[in-house]
């Protein structure tokens, strides 16, 4: 028998034989159809094959002034990127860059930009790079198969050095940084606020970034052919722009003041009392924030670190220096409020003060005789007010000073800001300086000695002053007031050092600033920075230990509209160059006002003062061999 089961086995064999022909037939049809009629296509399609998530950039939002002035913005900027995870040979790419663009690059060097970079795979090699570069690389890319061409949108500011330390600048973001701002790290390109209001409004202006899923083929490029599209290609997430955040600064009074100063170095602060709207930020020098737009130079950072001037110090709330005189409407309050002084309160002033053996004295050597509060603000008498901080003690001193802010950051919204220093018998211990003796206390009733203020805390003060009491936070973004603190003050103690602070313009040390129409309230202070320049005119010094000049104070005298801080380092007297800086910023403002420009700066110094004529400075120890120093 068959071992196929009979007879009837063949027409089986010639059945499966068909079906097999039959597939084999439509085997080869479908390989002619695939590798010769649509060869082509699926060879192209084997080269793109390949997605990549391309983020989408978001730019920061631009910064205006009060006015809607543009104060920052945004510019397109080409970057070059070494992307090793592309296919390619690295070893090449560096040759051809080298050969093509000039530019020399080892493959330890790529390992150490990957290493600074957010993203492992990518080498950021140059940023903000001529379109001349980037159209070699385009039309050469086979070559260089790992360099790519990055848009970003760079900062630009306008103004250049004019609002340095106000705007501040951005930089790439840190590891620090993204941990603790709670921002992932996916592209390298991610900028964050480092100073300023860059960084104080830095969730408001950089928005989000988006994200596309975008078809590439072996060299990177994207392939933008639909009938080879596939799936899931295209936008995924758009991306979130960045806000415009508005600031209180006026850019015109900005740029006006820092003229005045000319080639001086210091701070000048304008504020509204009422809301804490800070008009004006100087620090002098500025620095130009353009310079870290890109990535600053080896020798540039060196001109900026090392330059005597310091220019990367933020004067208004990183400066701390001695308040001088300007500190003597304090005391003078103070001493009306604990009843210590009053209207008729007279000390007398021969010139000096012999104190526990050590004698202080007056600028004016002949003295001013008997001398009441508001004649001793008026003429900024040193032996008043040393006789008052006396009688008022440094404990009093030193409370009402913490209620109006003093000795701590007034909490401005710009990051960075110093305290300066309030003394207290506390303070002193806390510092392992030793008990607090008598006479120490003496310097510090003409804002010397331990004292040491920010333009800033200042300027709060005055501010607190004008408003009868109420301290508001000073801030620079555009928003609503914040009221503090409200200090329990009588009135009749705050018209009596205004009606003060209003002689010293009209007939005392700051007519300088005197202005018709206006009534100016302020106070000069002239604080004395080294020994050296004891007994001797501050002008006849080398410029480094001449005194520095204060001007503060409010205007109008009745409802007080701004408040104002100038403060020149080593500029001498304040009833001089920083009276005639504060007049130039309350002419604007008030009248519209603008110097002409043949003028010079309001900081080129005139003949002394009268009254500081005889360059006379306290040249007395106190018991425990602190200086008490010179305050006009």
């Amino acid at each position: 028998m068959s071992p196929f089961g009979g007879g009837d086995w063949a027409p089986k064999a010639a059945v499966m034989k068909a079906i097999l022909f039959v597939a084999f037939g439509l085997l080869f049809a479908r390989l002619f159809y695939l590798q010769v009629m649509r060869g082509d296509f699926y060879r192209q399609l084997s080269e793109n094959n390949y997605t990549r998530n391309i983020v989408l950039r978001s730019p920061r939002g631009m910064i205006l002034d009060r006015n809607g002035a543009i104060l920052c913005r945004n510019r397109v900027s080409f970057s070059l990127v070494l992307d090793t995870s592309r296919q390619g040979d690295l070893g090449a790419t560096l040759l051809a860059m080298q050969r093509i663009l000039g530019l020399c690059m080892t493959k330890d060097q790529v390992k150490a930009a990957q290493a600074r970079s957010a993203v492992p795979s990518l080498a950021v090699i140059a940023r903000d790079v001529p379109t001349s570069l980037v159209e070699k690389v385009e039309a050469r890319q086979s070559e260089m198969p790992l360099l790519a061409v990055e848009m970003e949108a760079r900062r630009e500011y306008p103004y250049g050095a004019l609002l340095g330390h106000s705007l501040g600048y951005v930089g790439l973001i840190s590891p620090e940084e993204s941990e603790k701002l709670h921002i992932a790290i996916t592209d390298p390109f991610i900028e964050v606020g480092k100073s300023g209001v860059e960084r104080a409004a830095n969730a408001l202006l950089m928005g989000k970034n988006g994200r596309r899923t975008a078809q590439v083929n072996s060299l990177g490029r994207e392939v933008d052919n639909p009938s080879l599209r596939l799936p899931g290609v295209g936008v995924q997430e758009e991306p979130t722009p960045g806000k415009a955040v508005q600031l209180t600064l006026d850019v015109k009074l900005q740029t006006l003041l820092e003229a005045a100063f000319g080639e001086e170095s210091g701070s000048a602060l304008f504020m509204n009392p009422s809301t804490g709207e800070i008009l004006a930020w100087v620090s002098m020098p500025e620095f130009d924030p353009n310079l870290f737009c890109g990535t600053i130079s080896p020798a540039a950072w060196k001109a900026l670190s090392e330059d005597p001037r310091h220019p990367l110090l933020n004067r208004p709330i990183q400066g701390a220096y001695p308040a001088g005189s300007s500190f003597k409407p304090f005391v003078a309050l103070v001493g009306l409020e604990e009843g210590i002084l009053t209207p008729s309160t007279v000390y007398s002033c021969p010139g000096s003060w012999n104190f526990g053996g050590n004698v202080f004295h007056c600028w004016a050597k002949a003295g001013h005789g008997a001398v009441d509060i508001l004649t001793a603000i008026q003429n900024s008498c040193n032996v008043f007010f040393y006789k008052a901080a006396n009688d008022i003690g440094i404990e009093r001193i030193a409370r009402w000073g913490a209620k109006f802010g003093l000795g701590k950051p007034t909490g401005v919204d710009i990051p960075g800001e110093g305290s300066g220093v309030l003394p207290s018998p506390e303070w002193k211990a806390a510092h392992h300086l030793g008990p607090w003796y008598a006479g120490e206390t003496l310097p510090v009733g003409i804002g010397q000695g331990y004292l040491t203020v920010t333009p800033m805390q200042l300027l709060s003060f005055y501010s607190t002053l004008a408003e009868g009491g109420v301290r508001v936070r000073p801030h620079i973004v555009a928003g609503p007031p914040e009221v503090l603190e409200r200090t329990d003050v009588s009135p009749s103690s705050i018209e009596i050092v205004k009606e003060g602070l209003w002689r010293v313009v009209q007939s005392g040390t700051g007519k300088a600033c005197r202005i018709e129409g206006l009534d100016v309230c302020a106070k000069t202070g002239t604080a004395q920075v080294v020994v050296a320049s004891s007994g001797k005119n501050t002008y006849s010094l080398e410029k480094e230990l001449r005194d520095h000049a204060w001007f503060a104070g409010f205007a109008p005298r009745k409802d007080p509209q701004v408040a104002f801080v100038i403060m020149v380092e080593h500029g001498g007297h304040g009833g001089d160059i920083a009276a005639k800086i504060a007049k130039v910023g309350l002419e604007y403002l008030f009248f519209g006002k603008e110097p002409s420009a043949e003028q010079p700066p309001a900081a080129a110094p005139s003949k002394p003062p009268q009254e500081d004529a005889s360059g006379a400075r306290d040249q007395a120890r106190a018991v425990t061999s602190a200086e008490a120093r010179h305050a006009g």
